[in-house]
């Protein structure tokens, strides 16, 4: 009897704890939204103005999970696709890193989840190299060229993939940082062989999304479908086919 008493006092605190579970799951589901704006900045070969590209098959992916709720994609240049969360006609942006360190003064916010890292390389010049661990280092000597919010030291602002790599080619920079894949499909493409890459840092990719209540009602509706995706091992295996770990290779 006292044994049967011992296992009954037990079994009621984890039918209540699964019960909250089951009504916070519910609550997430009960408060989803309908639609989802999502603003996608042009990235040519992963996310396409012609709505193609390995990214805009990855939103579609996590669109696919959830019938009762409809992403709209839209690709735009980067700029126009931040100022759609800005002036808040989207809800949600990509391609963004979180940044290494807290930053206040940017008028959007960051998903608390994030689905996955993407892998930055440091481009140099391949008669004047530039060691990683000598950049970070003491990188205030250098001339880097990246996406200043996230990076953590000061660099200069890459005013594109293309101009930043053909800065470097002519020996105008010290180095140039970005994520591997969009980077060395432009690297390829132009055919530079007078650069050398090394493997930089590994950053979280995340959502931009708005500021206030309905920034934090769409966070906690990514955060419920992104764990759920990788506790199934789904979500690995979509966003390999976007970014994947570092590549070994040099330009000849």
């Amino acid at each position: 009897m006292a044994k049967h008493l011992l296992l009954l006092l037990l079994y009621i605190p984890l039918l209540l704890l699964s019960d909250a579970w089951a009504q916070s799951d519910n609550s997430v589901k009960n408060n989803a939204p309908k639609t989802l704006v999502i603003h996608m900045g042009e990235l040519p070969g992963l996310i396409n103005l012609d709505g193609s590209g390995p990214f805009v098959d990855f939103v579609r992916f996590l669109d696919d999970q959830d019938p009762n709720t409809q992403i709209e994609i839209t690709v735009f240049p980067i700029h126009r696709a931040i100022n759609g969360i800005v002036q808040g006609s989207a809800d949600l942006m990509l391609p963004a890193v979180r940044p290494t360190k807290t930053v206040t003064d940017l008028p959007f916010a960051f998903s608390s989840e994030s689905f996955g890292d993407v892998t930055h390389v440091l481009y140099t010049h391949k008669n004047n190299p530039l060691p990683v661990d000598v950049l970070w280092a003491n990188p205030r000597p250098y001339t880097i060229e990246a996406v200043p919010y996230y990076m953590p030291f000061k660099v200069e602002r890459s005013h594109g993939i293309e101009q930043s790599l053909r800065r470097l080619a002519a020996g105008r920079i010290d180095g140039f940082v970005w994520a591997q894949e969009e980077a060395d499909m432009m690297l390829k493409q132009l055919g530079l062989t007078n650069i050398r890459r090394a493997h930089f840092a590994d950053f979280q990719d995340v959502f931009v999304i708005p500021k206030g209540k309905k920034g934090q009602a769409i966070d906690a509706y990514l955060t419920a479908l992104i764990t759920r995706l990788r506790d199934s091992g789904a979500l690995a295996r979509e966003y390999y086919k976007v970014h994947r770990p570092y590549v070994d290779w040099q330009p000849e």
